[in-house]
């Protein structure tokens, strides 16, 4: 991955931040990254827009082209450990603002012993995790989905 697209996704982790802080106004220059994200990983993948946007609804199907969009999205951000295929999204602490860190600690607390034989899966139950655990993650689909 080139360097300019590594920087343009660490936005985005940025962006996922001030959307797990409340403060949910998106700002413009975080928006083509989530959008050129989630069209990377679309492509990659062949997930079905419409249930992707059922997301907005608090919805993630098991469906193995939407777990493997999920894997996608963690996978270009980095912050899958390789080898397990298990979501660290503790790598991001050092790059999330004060009022975000309880969150991502929360969410690292409740999920990151996720583990399964498909890293598809993996993703797909850690994410099923996040949105059990905390209530915010759903504002994440808005990022993705913007128009």
């Amino acid at each position: 991955m080139t360097s300019r697209r590594r920087i343009d996704f660490s936005l985005l982790v940025l962006t996922l931040c001030i959307v797990l802080s409340g403060a949910f106004e998106i700002p413009d220059r975080y928006k083509k990254p989530a959008k050129l994200l989630h069209e990377i990983c679309v492509r990659e993948t062949g997930a079905s827009e419409e249930l992707l946007r059922q997301c907005l609804d608090g919805t993630v199907h098991d469906d193995p082209a939407v777990a493997c969009y999920i894997h996608c999205l963690f996978d270009k951000i980095d912050v899958i450990e390789e080898e397990t295929g298990r979501i660290q999204l503790d790598q991001l602490i050092y790059l999330v603002p004060d009022d975000v860190k309880e969150a991502v600690e929360h969410l690292t607390r409740e999920c990151s012993h996720i583990v399964t034989p498909d890293k598809c899966d993996t993703a797909y139950q850690t994410v099923k995790c996040y949105f059990k655990a905390h209530d915010e993650v759903i504002k994440f689909c808005h990022l993705l989905m913007l128009d």
